[in-house]
Protein backbone atom coordinates (compact mmCIF):
# COMPACT_ATOMS: atom_id res chain seq x y z
CA UNK A 1 0.00 0.00 0.00
CA UNK A 2 1.18 3.60 -0.56
CA UNK A 3 2.61 5.27 2.48
CA UNK A 4 2.13 8.41 4.61
CA UNK A 5 4.37 11.12 5.87
CA UNK A 6 6.55 10.29 8.85
CA UNK A 7 4.23 11.76 11.47
CA UNK A 8 5.28 9.07 13.95
CA UNK A 9 8.97 9.90 13.84
CA UNK A 10 10.30 11.59 16.96
CA UNK A 11 11.09 15.30 16.47
CA UNK A 12 14.77 16.05 16.46
CA UNK A 13 16.35 19.31 17.58
CA UNK A 14 19.86 20.63 17.22
CA UNK A 15 21.97 19.80 14.21
CA UNK A 16 20.34 18.82 10.92
CA UNK A 17 19.85 15.11 10.37
CA UNK A 18 22.44 13.26 8.30
CA UNK A 19 20.49 11.56 5.46
CA UNK A 20 23.29 9.05 4.96
CA UNK A 21 22.86 7.81 8.53
CA UNK A 22 19.09 7.59 8.05
CA UNK A 23 19.58 5.60 4.84
CA UNK A 24 22.05 3.22 6.48
CA UNK A 25 19.65 2.54 9.36
CA UNK A 26 16.62 1.96 7.12
CA UNK A 27 18.62 -0.28 4.79
CA UNK A 28 19.80 -2.31 7.77
CA UNK A 29 16.20 -2.74 8.93
CA UNK A 30 15.07 -4.03 5.53
CA UNK A 31 17.99 -6.44 5.29
CA UNK A 32 17.47 -7.82 8.80
CA UNK A 33 13.73 -8.25 8.29
CA UNK A 34 14.30 -10.30 5.15
CA UNK A 35 17.05 -12.35 6.78
CA UNK A 36 15.78 -12.91 10.32
CA UNK A 37 12.18 -11.67 10.58
CA UNK A 38 10.41 -9.07 12.67
CA UNK A 39 10.64 -10.86 16.00
CA UNK A 40 14.44 -11.00 16.06
CA UNK A 41 14.95 -7.43 14.93
CA UNK A 42 16.00 -4.97 17.63
CA UNK A 43 17.60 -1.55 17.86
CA UNK A 44 20.81 -3.33 18.87
CA UNK A 45 20.91 -5.57 15.80
CA UNK A 46 20.02 -2.64 13.54
CA UNK A 47 22.72 -0.45 15.10
CA UNK A 48 25.30 -3.18 14.62
CA UNK A 49 24.36 -3.73 10.97
CA UNK A 50 24.18 0.01 10.18
CA UNK A 51 27.41 0.85 11.99
CA UNK A 52 25.78 3.33 14.38
CA UNK A 53 24.95 3.46 18.07
CA UNK A 54 21.55 2.68 19.58
CA UNK A 55 21.11 6.29 20.80
CA UNK A 56 21.56 7.39 17.18
CA UNK A 57 18.51 5.33 16.27
CA UNK A 58 16.48 6.39 19.32
CA UNK A 59 17.03 10.04 18.44
CA UNK A 60 15.24 9.37 15.14
CA UNK A 61 12.63 6.71 15.98
CA UNK A 62 11.22 6.14 19.44
CA UNK A 63 9.98 2.58 18.89
CA UNK A 64 10.53 -0.52 16.81
CA UNK A 65 7.14 -0.28 15.03
CA UNK A 66 7.86 3.31 13.95
CA UNK A 67 11.29 2.34 12.66
CA UNK A 68 10.07 -0.74 10.82
CA UNK A 69 7.11 1.03 9.25
CA UNK A 70 9.27 3.79 7.82
CA UNK A 71 11.88 1.32 6.57
CA UNK A 72 9.32 -0.88 4.83
CA UNK A 73 6.87 1.81 3.72
CA UNK A 74 8.83 5.02 3.03
CA UNK A 75 7.04 8.30 3.67
CA UNK A 76 5.12 10.25 1.03
CA UNK A 77 3.64 13.71 0.96
CA UNK A 78 0.16 14.19 2.40
CA UNK A 79 -0.85 15.70 -0.95
CA UNK A 80 0.28 12.69 -3.01
CA UNK A 81 -2.34 11.14 -5.29
CA UNK A 82 -2.10 7.48 -4.35
CA UNK A 83 -4.90 6.18 -6.59
CA UNK A 84 -5.03 8.23 -9.81
CA UNK A 85 -8.28 8.45 -11.77
CA UNK A 86 -7.49 8.22 -15.49
CA UNK A 87 -11.11 7.71 -16.54
CA UNK A 88 -10.58 3.99 -17.18
CA UNK A 89 -11.97 2.26 -14.08
CA UNK A 90 -10.66 -1.21 -14.94
CA UNK A 91 -7.16 0.09 -15.63
CA UNK A 92 -7.16 2.18 -12.46
CA UNK A 93 -8.26 -0.75 -10.31
CA UNK A 94 -5.65 -2.97 -11.92
CA UNK A 95 -2.95 -0.39 -11.22
CA UNK A 96 -4.06 -0.11 -7.60
CA UNK A 97 -3.95 -3.88 -7.15
CA UNK A 98 -0.59 -4.14 -8.92
CA UNK A 99 0.91 -1.43 -6.70
CA UNK A 100 -0.49 -3.01 -3.54
CA UNK A 101 0.84 -6.45 -4.48
CA UNK A 102 4.25 -4.97 -5.27
CA UNK A 103 4.31 -3.19 -1.90
CA UNK A 104 3.18 -6.14 0.21
CA UNK A 105 5.07 -8.87 -1.64
CA UNK A 106 8.55 -7.53 -0.93
CA UNK A 107 10.46 -9.88 1.44
CA UNK A 108 10.82 -7.21 4.12
CA UNK A 109 7.11 -6.37 4.00
CA UNK A 110 6.02 -9.99 4.18
CA UNK A 111 8.33 -10.50 7.16
CA UNK A 112 7.32 -7.31 8.95
CA UNK A 113 3.56 -6.96 8.62
CA UNK A 114 2.20 -9.67 10.97
CA UNK A 115 4.39 -8.61 13.90
CA UNK A 116 4.08 -4.92 13.09
CA UNK A 117 0.29 -5.02 13.08
CA UNK A 118 0.28 -6.99 16.34
CA UNK A 119 2.48 -4.41 18.04
CA UNK A 120 0.45 -1.52 16.69
CA UNK A 121 -2.79 -3.10 17.93
CA UNK A 122 -1.46 -2.73 21.48
CA UNK A 123 -1.00 1.04 21.07
CA UNK A 124 -4.00 2.83 19.50
CA UNK A 125 -2.24 6.20 19.50
CA UNK A 126 0.74 4.83 17.63
CA UNK A 127 -1.47 2.93 15.22
CA UNK A 128 -3.34 6.16 14.45
CA UNK A 129 -0.05 7.92 13.73
CA UNK A 130 1.50 5.16 11.67
CA UNK A 131 -1.34 3.47 9.77
CA UNK A 132 -4.84 4.86 10.23
CA UNK A 133 -4.20 8.24 8.64
CA UNK A 134 -2.75 6.57 5.56
CA UNK A 135 -5.59 4.08 5.25
CA UNK A 136 -8.17 6.85 5.50
CA UNK A 137 -6.44 8.81 2.73
CA UNK A 138 -6.20 5.83 0.41
CA UNK A 139 -9.75 4.73 1.17
CA UNK A 140 -11.15 8.18 0.40
CA UNK A 141 -9.26 8.33 -2.88
CA UNK A 142 -10.70 4.94 -3.81
CA UNK A 143 -14.21 6.14 -2.93
CA UNK A 144 -13.68 9.10 -5.27
CA UNK A 145 -12.53 6.71 -8.00
CA UNK A 146 -15.68 4.62 -7.63
CA UNK A 147 -17.94 7.70 -7.49
CA UNK A 148 -16.44 9.04 -10.72
CA UNK A 149 -16.90 5.66 -12.41
CA UNK A 150 -20.54 5.63 -11.27
CA UNK A 151 -21.09 9.08 -12.73
CA UNK A 152 -19.64 7.91 -16.06
CA UNK A 153 -21.96 4.92 -16.04
CA UNK A 154 -19.15 2.39 -15.83
CA UNK A 155 -20.05 1.20 -12.33
CA UNK A 156 -23.42 0.45 -10.71
CA UNK A 157 -24.83 3.21 -8.53
CA UNK A 158 -25.16 0.82 -5.59
CA UNK A 159 -21.47 -0.22 -5.64
CA UNK A 160 -20.00 -0.08 -2.13
CA UNK A 161 -16.51 1.39 -2.44
CA UNK A 162 -15.54 0.41 1.11
CA UNK A 163 -16.42 -3.23 0.53
CA UNK A 164 -14.40 -3.24 -2.69
CA UNK A 165 -11.46 -1.61 -0.94
CA UNK A 166 -11.55 -4.15 1.88
CA UNK A 167 -11.83 -7.00 -0.62
CA UNK A 168 -8.72 -5.85 -2.47
CA UNK A 169 -6.63 -5.32 0.66
CA UNK A 170 -7.87 -8.55 2.23
CA UNK A 171 -7.09 -10.62 -0.85
CA UNK A 172 -3.63 -9.12 -1.29
CA UNK A 173 -2.80 -9.39 2.42
CA UNK A 174 -3.86 -13.03 2.51
CA UNK A 175 -1.76 -13.95 -0.52
CA UNK A 176 1.30 -11.86 0.25
CA UNK A 177 1.45 -11.93 4.04
CA UNK A 178 -0.72 -14.65 5.59
CA UNK A 179 0.75 -17.12 3.08
CA UNK A 180 4.20 -15.57 3.04
CA UNK A 181 5.86 -18.87 2.17
CA UNK A 182 3.84 -19.30 -1.05
CA UNK A 183 4.58 -17.43 -4.26
CA UNK A 184 1.84 -15.16 -5.57
CA UNK A 185 0.38 -16.72 -8.75
CA UNK A 186 1.22 -14.99 -12.01
CA UNK A 187 -2.44 -14.37 -12.82
CA UNK A 188 -3.42 -13.09 -9.38
CA UNK A 189 -3.67 -9.41 -10.36
CA UNK A 190 -5.73 -10.13 -13.46
CA UNK A 191 -8.09 -12.45 -11.59
CA UNK A 192 -8.66 -10.06 -8.70
CA UNK A 193 -9.11 -7.11 -11.06
CA UNK A 194 -11.75 -9.01 -13.02
CA UNK A 195 -13.61 -9.97 -9.84
CA UNK A 196 -13.73 -6.36 -8.66
CA UNK A 197 -14.50 -4.71 -11.99
CA UNK A 198 -16.98 -7.28 -13.27
CA UNK A 199 -18.68 -7.45 -9.89
CA UNK A 200 -19.70 -3.78 -9.99
CA UNK A 201 -20.00 -3.21 -13.73
CA UNK A 202 -23.08 -1.24 -14.76
CA UNK A 203 -25.82 -3.40 -16.27
CA UNK A 204 -28.12 -2.58 -19.14
CA UNK A 205 -30.90 -0.32 -17.89
CA UNK A 206 -28.92 0.98 -14.89
CA UNK A 207 -28.92 4.45 -16.39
Amino acid sequence: MPTPTSAARRPVGGRPRDPQIDAAILTAVRELLAEEGYGRLSFETVARRAGVTRPTIYRRWSSKPQLVHEAVFPARSDSAVLIPDTGDFAADVRRMITDTVASYARPEARAALPGLLTDLSQDPRLRAEVIDGLENRVREQFRALVRAACERGAVRADADADVLFDAVLGAVFTRAVAHYDIDIPAGFVDTLTALVVDGVAARAGDR
